[in-house]
């Protein structure tokens, strides 16, 4: 007698998907943690999708908007994250193509005014390097970091001037 079946494949990433929703690769990868056999857990995540349970296109749709919702972040890192979860290449750029179909700098604006609130004490000099960085690492592109930088200076040479 086999320690596990497509059954038991299958209750178990019932199990998984129960507690969050998962792609078919991170399934995939906990099942044979657990064990069991790659044409078992096949079987089970095949039967899994046909019945809706198991969709890494909802998936990642929903990734990517929550994650730029909590942390907004530039096409780059949420692509980085969306591969490391194991969504396909065509997906991924099916999904960044929705997310930021008016572009990456609402999200950077975004990022860039909630880091400035926190850097309001230092010089204007300082505030400037640090965000450039802090976006950088959230994955922008330097062409809207630097596009982002010359408005904040442009809109701080008027406050000057202005008053």
């Amino acid at each position: 007698m086999r320690r596990h079946s497509p059954g038991a494949a299958y209750r178990a990433a019932a199990v998984l998907l129960a507690a969050r929703d998962r792609t078919r690769a991170e399934l995939s990868r906990l099942l044979a943690a657990k064990g069991i056999a790659q044409i078992d857990a096949k079987v089970a995540l095949d039967r899994l999708s046909e019945q809706g349970y198991l969709d890494d296109r909802r998936f990642a749709n929903t990734w990517a908007r929550s994650r730029l919702q909590k942390k907004p972040m530039g096409a780059h890192r949420l692509r980085q994250e969306l591969e490391a979860k194991g969504v396909e290449g065509h997906l991924v750029r099916e999904v960044l193509r929705d997310v930021y179909e008016e572009g990456e700098e609402a999200a950077a604006r975004r990022a860039m005014a909630g880091k400035l609130s926190r850097l309001g004490h230092l010089p204007t000099s300082s505030r400037k390097g640090r965000v450039a960085r802090f976006l950088q690492r959230r994955g922008f592109s330097t062409e809207v970091i630097w596009r982002l930088l010359r408005e904040g200076q442009r809109g701080q040479r008027s406050k000057e001037c202005g008053g």
